[in-house]
């Protein structure tokens, strides 16, 4: 079995059905999940930086105290619904509170359609549900309960000394975080004290959720929650902070990888590596620039060696680079060097054709910086995907 939130230690899942999404197609998962704390736990957080925020992300911020747990819905994503929607994500807090018998406050989030009121007698059947079921959903079932349009359930799990990190996360589509509609609920039983957990997860996230685009669209809902259940005899000091976030990075980067690889109607997860840049800033800015590109990543799925979009779509991120002392590697194929270089398309081709994640490098020979982007191809199926996705 996949371990994820549900194995760590003072967290309790448990999922539930309340047929919240308006669709003509049968469901055959739960739309609603409720992640209990034995105890009022510390929390950090992460929200997206659109500035139309769902109901949830904006009741979720005024919570500053420990938390109990959290409850998320699939199916309606509670976006651009006024008050009423405001009163609605405080009502799915207080069910949650009630339901598990532990009281506020609640985290909440949801993820679905943008603009549709929440149909909160189906809401609160799929909570009643959660908590009858608390501590029964393991492994991939709490991932489960707040996919959309994903195809696979998202988990990670990873043990430090003397304690553990495990989270689910969902997200296929709309996938761009500046913090995507992407949701992720991490768990440590290690005892962190909020200011370090919350340095933790925005530099975690900073590498990880924050360095991968499906479509270049940001969400109105994305959400890292981190709960720490004190459950371990370890405490994460200053001493063994680099430790615990090195350990919190992988979990949030093998969260993000299975974010891209599932991005809607993508077939292959293509590796940006910009290095030899005079700041993390400029490497950054390339990569993105290049992940972000429609020409690009259907070049990705065309399994195309069309070198000169790279090299285009680097040049406009407008951070200095120089034509001249570029290269640019397709997998282990140098396809230019401050011009064309001298190799056989039909071997790049072919390393595009028969891979599934295809590494796109780059050094701009300016300096010593790097930064690694995480994308994919952009298919026929993407837009099939998204034409029909309210239907």
């Amino acid at each position: 079995m996949k371990r994820g939130i549900a194995e760590v230690p003072g967290i309790l899942c448990g999922t539930g059905f309340g047929g919240i999404k308006k669709t003509q197609k049968k469901l055959d998962r739960p739309d609603t999940l409720l992640i209990v704390t034995e105890t009022p736990s510390v929390f950090a957080a992460v929200y997206t930086r659109n500035d139309v925020q769902a109901a949830p992300i904006k009741f979720s911020k005024g919570i500053s105290s420990k938390v109990n747990g959290i409850v998320a819905n699939s199916g309606n994503a509670n976006a651009c619904t006024g008050e009423q929607g405001l009163r609605d994500a405080q009502r799915m807090a207080e069910l949650a509170g009630r339901y598990s018998g532990k009281g506020a406050p609640f985290l909440v989030a949801s993820t679905g359609v943008i603009g549709e009121l929440l149909p909160m007698d189906r809401v609160e059947k799929g909570i009643k549900e959660a908590a009858e079921n608390l501590g029964k959903a393991k492994g991939e079932e709490p991932a489960r309960a707040i996919m959309t349009t994903d195809t696979f359930p998202k988990t990670a799990f990873a043990e430090g000394k003397g304690y553990v990190i495990g989270g689910i996360a969902k997200g296929a589509g709309m996938i761009d975080p500046a913090m995507a509609t992407m949701l992720s609920f991490i768990a440590t039983d290690a005892k962190v004290p909020p200011e370090l957990l919350q340095k933790a997860l925005k530099e975690a996230v900073d590498v990880s959720f924050n360095a991968i685009t499906v479509d270049g669209d940001m969400s109105t809902n994305d959400c890292v929650f981190l709960l720490s259940t004190g459950k371990s005899d370890v405490t994460i000091t200053e001493e063994n902070y680099e430790e615990f976030k090195e350990l919190l990075t992988k979990v949030l980067k093998e969260l993000a990888y299975q974010i891209v690889k599932d991005g809607e109607g993508a077939t292959k997860v293509a590796k940006i590596v910009v290095k030899g840049a005079e700041t993390k800033e400029q490497a950054r800015a390339v990569a993105r620039k290049i992940a972000l590109s429609p020409l690009v990543k259907t070049a990705i799925f065309g399994c195309d060696p069309n070198w000169g979009r790279i090299i285009a779509a680097a040049g406009a991120a407008g951070v200095g680079i120089k034509e001249e002392k570029v290269e640019l590697y397709i997998g282990k194929f140098l396809l230019f060097k401050g011009e064309r270089a001298d190799y056989v398309e039909e071997e790049v081709y072919k390393y595009m054709k028969e891979s599934s994640e295809i590494t796109i490098e780059l050094n701009l020979n300016l300096g010593n910086e790097s930064f690694e982007y995480l994308t994919c191809d952009l298919s026929y199926e993407y837009v099939r995907i998204n034409a029909e996705y309210r239907t």
